[in-house]
């Protein structure tokens, strides 16, 4: 009798650890001097206070990313539409791809007509796309009514180091969008999910973390397994929930 071995569907999806840790805003202070005295920041940076993020996040009609985020859930999918300092020049479809304890993301340029048709609920222009993340999410749109939920928005300043690729943000001013799903709207309004300026440190790596970085980010934060996305889509439900 012959035997078939099983093959892993993601044994060749290695990904990247990522670690995320909530701290005060007297712990980023001291933490950043630190990190900046060591690590490089990264060449993209405008300037010392960072730059811009907002993003669109994509849902189905159950909310499962949701839903799978605040369960816990090893294996996931988390699709937006990402573009930086307010600038429609450069706007990327993205997927987060969760798989145990490391990370696989994906993307994709897209057009601002296409961001734009998406918002109004038609996704038909990914099709045209030769790229497996396009039509991954409009298959996505078209069997589980995956469309856009919440836009997420913070300053992020980042520093890298050549060993196992670390990269080190801090996430400022994170804050949910009130009043649209539009991220180039000039009329949007954010609200902060964080009362206390509290800021997010991620760290990205991807085998083996060096000691010596691990002694330099060593603090008193909390680890968070809470994402933006989550933190932003239940600031959002609350505040929908007190409007009415």
């Amino acid at each position: 009798m012959r035997f078939l071995r099983y093959q892993n569907p993601f044994a060749k999806k290695k990904g990247r650890h990522e670690i995320k840790i909530l701290l005060t805003y007297p712990q980023y202070m001291e933490l950043r001097a630190r990190v900046s005295g060591i690590l490089t920041p990264d060449p993209n940076m405008p300037g010392p206070e960072g730059y811009l993020i907002r993003s669109v996040y994509l849902d189905t009609i159950r909310n499962d990313a949701y839903y799978e985020k605040d369960s816990g859930v090893e294996h996931r999918n988390k699709y937006r539409i990402r573009a930086y300092n307010g600038s429609d020049s450069y706007i990327m479809l993205e997927n987060k791809e969760k798989i145990d304890d490391r990370i696989i993301k994906t993307g994709a340029r897209i057009t601002r007509a296409d961001y734009d048709a998406i918002l109004k609920g038609d996704f038909s222009a990914l099709g045209a796309y030769d790229d497996p993340l396009c039509k991954e999410v409009l298959a996505k749109h078209t069997s589980a009514g995956l469309s856009p939920k919440v836009i997420v928005e913070y300053y992020r300043e980042a520093f890298i180091h050549p060993l196992s690729r670390v990269r080190v943000t801090f996430d400022r001013l994170i804050a949910a969008g009130m009043n649209t799903l539009d991220m180039f709207d000039e009329n949007l309004h954010t609200s902060p999910v964080f009362e206390k300026r509290e800021v997010v440190l991620e760290v990205k790596y991807d085998d083996a973390f060096p000691m010596y970085l691990k002694q330099l980010l060593t603090n008193n934060g909390i680890r968070l397994a809470v994402s933006k996305f989550v933190l932003c889509t239940e600031k959002l439900k609350n505040n929908y929930t007190v409007l009415r």
